[in-house]
């Protein structure tokens, strides 16, 4: 565990980074609720809120049953109010909750639009991914993104939640299925709307990066009627708008614009750089290589003539853009095999996507009688995402059949010589059939782009009151619905492509002299569409049964039902386009739960809670969650707080039910295999493990994909989390917490966890895993009875894997008040991850994440830092406020064990080409000023300057969802200082 000075050296360089924040605003963590008085119990900073209201009304803290005049619960919990977002410069519901340092690995942010779940933003508390967070929305489930995460994890897509009606956000980072059920593993982000708006108000934004990119507008308007103390009753409606232009790769500078990095120490992984005609060579030039077609009419079944040397297919030679390379030493001799061009195709990528998104929201609270109080609530939310591919389309695949044979036949369809074949002319000897010409090419005249378009649908109402002698209710019920499309331009349909070929339509040479109507029969629009829909209603009944020395007993006991359905069919399921990852989920269910929660205060300084729920599942199972918290408060100024707690996920619809996910990484056949096509055996590492150079083009380094199907037979995740900590409140205006976590998920469900025993398995001709078989590649032409190498290792999902992880928080927040209106408020944030280990299957043993690039498959290449920490100061004159928020993310190891393996830690071998120059990636520091002037009650501007310091990101060449930088953690370094001007309005 690190000391307490590990904390104070990281708060240091917070400081020192930037003394300028010292003259700026409060935190978005910190909220502006009078000071507790010197006599009152100890206020978590985390707690307070600017929005609570009338401070008489008692409210429910998400994480509990009941009302309470204080938020002070065992559990830590974070309030995020629109006040204090606004003053941070944070303009969507992502932003807000990633600010969070709690949020960690496996959060899903916008910019990886070209992920399984594309188009989509979500959170993942302690960094137990996405489907460990549950997200409500005043209290209740709302339908899932129909897209899931790595076609596994699902979650709520946070881009499709109207913003601008929301009155906090309440955060609680300890586990809650005894409340909540299913998926609350690392904590709970319950989003709070407003009751009541009265006339009208709204906001009018512009923003521009600093470089002239990235344009952004943002309008809401709002209208709304009645008062309900003196009323009865409110009605509201609501609009939003917000646009935000894309900000593509090649609009950034080197070396954040390209895949060479040798200038500085680095690789060179442009696409053609090794020349290795069967792996690296796929640019925008078609370069050709003798070759026989085996099967007239098909052009996938040709195979290069063997010690034949390549060349551009155009005689004027590389295009521009790309780089003239040759080697006149033939493929067989692992050689570049002769000429072909070299191309950096990074500027073909997204930095930040295109995004427009605009919804309208309904809202109505109703007075009945002098102790109830309905509502009913209704809401459309767009949201439509665009990103460019990080490359054109190579002609060459792997998914769903093998495409790296394709040829150019020496006659077409009709009879005649192929003119775009420079070897139709040439009669091979062996086989007396003129010569095709094997083809390594990428369209880049035919954009490679998604869009996603989501529509979600919700209606909400509900009433509670109070009624008799302590007793109190409240009935909720909810529809929610997500519609999603996908559009996907530029991949090439199998039947498409091989009719151009046959009959000469696509022009090879020179690509630009293509109709528009041939790239489309190439090339069509691959649609998908995808749908989840949930109902749910749920019902609690409280009572206050007798006083006890700290207060009355509190007794709850609710119920609740929902039936979630998905359909989420597979795009190419028919197998008609190369490179499309087969993806697909379907299900329903309904799960009916019943819930109990006791709160004893037994002392004025002791208050024991204890909470326990059971839900079931019409798919066949049943799990009960208990929880005990406990809060002390030994004297005034300090209160010591812990809860224990079991929990759950249950599986979702493409785990257990029918849905099936193939996915793709970098590798090698073992040496066995290489000496078997022509390599050479080179003796044994240190370990004693065989090692060999050589081997022909089938077996370099190529793209092996899992695919990964619904098991029936899976049971719940489970998870055993307790938290320990302390809040101190020497004076009125200082404040200090410290929360120790710990979670331990069992039984948790994995893809393939035999996958490496499957693939030694069939290389050692032994017998493969239970449930496992392989896909192999096509015969080698030049060794036919050789092993096969393995394309597709198919397996079911498995409770097979475990994962525990430990950490602390630490907030400080400092308020103090001078004359009238006048303000200075300051509050640190910060959570250090002490241990994160992950155990890939029963037989392994843990491996160690912290400060490491890992977990890399499920986490975009986001990595596990050791530290995220946020500083917010505020200065309010008068009219007046100055707010600076500062962002720190340690630095980590580019290195994955689950990619690379054990000796991956020692930084001994880089991940995916980063280079041993660049293991380590530095951390991050950004700050963001908010300056905004209060003209009156109804009118206020404000103007901000995000990443006012214009950091560069840190160089991370290992991360696979950006260009040598990390989304995740320093997306607003590769932005760049951007600046919006805003008005408030209302009257």
């Amino acid at each position: 565990m690190a000391s307490k000075s590990v904390f104070i050296r990281k708060a240091h360089l917070l400081a020192t980074a930037a003394p300028a924040v010292l003259l700026l605003v409060s935190p978005a963590m910190a909220q502006d609720q009078p000071a507790a008085p010197a006599t009152a119990a100890p206020v978590d900073p985390q707690m307070q809120s600017a929005d609570q209201g009338d401070q008489s009304q008692d409210i429910v803290v998400t994480g509990s049953l009941f009302r309470r005049p204080d938020t002070e619960t065992p559990s830590p919990v974070t309030i995020l109010s629109t006040e204090n977002l606004q003053r941070a410069g944070i303009t969507n519901i992502a932003d807000a909750v990633r600010s969070i340092s709690a949020d960690n690995s496996g959060s899903i942010p916008t910019a990886f639009a070209g992920g399984f779940g594309s188009g989509s933003a979500g959170v993942s508390l302690r960094g137990l991914s996405v489907n460990s967070t549950l997200v409500l929305i005043d209290g209740i489930r709302t339908t899932n993104y129909p897209a899931a995460d790595d076609g596994q994890r699902s979650f709520v897509d946070l881009n499709s939640i109207p913003r601008s009606t929301i009155d906090r956000i309440e955060v609680l980072k300890d586990g809650a299925s005894s409340t909540y059920g299913a998926d609350a593993i690392g904590g709970v982000v319950n989003i709070i709307t407003r009751k009541e708006i009265k006339g009208i108000e709204g906001t009018v934004e512009g923003g521009i990066s600093q470089r002239g990119d990235g344009g952004e507008q943002r309008l809401t308007l709002t209208a709304g009627y009645g008062d309900l103390s003196e009323q009865g009753f409110n009605v509201y409606l609501n609009g939003e708008y917000e646009h935000d232009a894309l900000i593509g790769v090649a609009d950034r500078k080197f070396p954040y614009n390209t895949t060479d990095l040798t200038s500085i120490g680095g690789l060179n992984n442009n696409v053609g750089a090794f020349g290795a005609f069967g792996a690296r060579v796929g640019t925008i030039s078609a370069v050709v290589r003798p070759a026989t077609q085996l099967i007239p009419g098909n052009p996938y079944s040709g195979v290069a003539l063997p010690n034949t040397l390549s060349q551009v297919l155009n005689p004027a030679g590389c295009a521009v853009g790309t780089i003239a390379r040759n080697d006149p030493t033939t493929l067989e001799n692992g050689g570049n095999g002769g000429a072909y061009c070299e191309q950096n195709q990074a500027p073909y990528g997204t930095i930040a996507p295109e995004q427009t998104r605009y919804g309208f929201t309904g809202h109505a609270t109703i007075q009945v009688g002098a102790d109830s109080q309905a509502y009913v609530t209704g809401s459309y939310y767009h949201s439509t995402v665009f990103s460019t591919n990080s490359a054109p389309t190579m002609i060459r695949q792997r998914n769903p059949i093998n495409s790296t044979n394709i040829v150019l036949p020496a006659l077409l369809a009709n009879g005649s010589i192929n003119p775009q074949d420079p070897y139709a002319n040439i009669i091979d000897p062996v086989t007396g059939q003129r010569e095709a010409a094997q083809i390594q090419y990428a369209f880049g005249d035919i954009p490679a782009t998604f869009k996603s378009d989501n529509n979600v649908y919700r209606l909400a109402a509900g009433i509670s009151g109070k009624f008799g002698q302590g007793w109190s209710y409240s009935f909720d019920a909810t529809y929610a619905r997500s519609d999603l499309t996908g559009v996907n331009k530029g991949y090439l349909s199998i039947s498409g492509l091989a009719d151009a070929i046959n009959n000469g339509t696509y022009n090879f040479i020179d690509p630009s002299q293509n109709s528009q109507a041939v790239r489309n029969s190439i090339a069509p629009d691959v649609i998908s569409k995808a749908k989840s829909e949930m109902y749910m209603a749920q019902a609690v009944v409280t009572k206050d049964l007798f006083n006890l020395p700290g207060g009355p007993l509190q007794i709850g006991v609710g119920g609740a039902i929902r039936r979630e359905t998905l359909d989420n069919p597979n795009a190419n399921a028919s197998l008609d386009f190369l490179g499309l990852n087969a993806v697909s989920a379907s299900g329903k269910r309904t799960v009916s739960a019943a819930f109990f929660e006791i709160n004893a205060p037994l002392l004025d300084q002791l208050e024991i809670n204890a909470s326990g729920r059971y839900d079931h599942y019409s798919d066949g199972f049943g799990r009960f969650s208990p929880k005990v918290g406990v809060k002390v408060t030994p004297f005034k100024s300090l209160a010591l707080r812990g809860t224990f707690s079991k929990g759950f996920r249950a599986p979702s619809f493409a785990e257990s039910q029918k849905g099936a996910v193939i996915g793709y990484t970098t590798a090698t056949p073992p040496c066995s295999v290489i000496i078997a096509h022509g390599g050479v055996s080179t003796g044994t590492d240190p370990d004693g493990n065989p090692t060999c150079s050589g081997g022909n083009g089938y077996v370099q380094a190529y793209s092996i994909g899992y695919n990964n199907a619904s098991n029936p037979s899976l049971k719940p995740e489970k998870s055993r989390s307790f938290t320990g900590g302390a809040i101190f409140q020497p004076t009125h205006w200082l404040s200090f917490t410290a929360d120790y976590y710990n979670i331990k998920k069992t039984d948790v469900i994995s893809g393939g966890p035999e996958s490496g025993a499957a693939l030694a398995n069939y290389y050692d001709g032994q017998p493969l895993p239970a449930g496992y078989s392989v896909t192999l590649d096509d015969p080698d032409p030049q060794f036919p009875n050789a092993i096969r190498k393995v394309l597709i290792v198919n397996s079911p999902y498995a409770n097979a894997s475990a994962l525990k992880t430990s950490g602390i928080d630490v907030s400080v927040q400092a308020d103090f008040k001078f004359g009238e209106n006048n303000r200075f408020t300051s509050r640190l944030e910060g959570t250090e991850i002490l241990t994160f280990d992950f155990k890939p299957s029963a037989t392994a043993g843990y491996d160690h994440y912290v400060g490491t690039q890992a977990p890399y498959a499920i986490s975009s290449g986001s990595g596990t830092p050791r530290w995220r920490a946020n500083w917010q100061n505020s200065l309010q004159l008068g009219a007046f406020t100055i707010t600076g928020t500062g962002y720190y993310t340690s630095g980590y190891k580019s290195v994955a064990v689950d990619q690379n393996g054990p000796t991956a830690i020692t930084c001994t071998d880089s991940l995916y080409g980063a280079g041993a120059n660049f293991c380590h990636t530095k951390g991050f520091f950004d700050l963001d000023l908010v300056g905004q002037v209060k003209v009156n009650d109804k009118f206020s501007f404000y103007m901000n300057a995000i990443n006012v310091l214009d950091a560069k990101p840190p160089l991370n060449p290992a991360n696979y969802a950006a260009v040598n930088y990390n989304a995740t953690w320093s997306q607003a370094g590769i932005i760049g200082r951007y600046f919006r001007v805003g008005a408030n309005f209302k009257f």
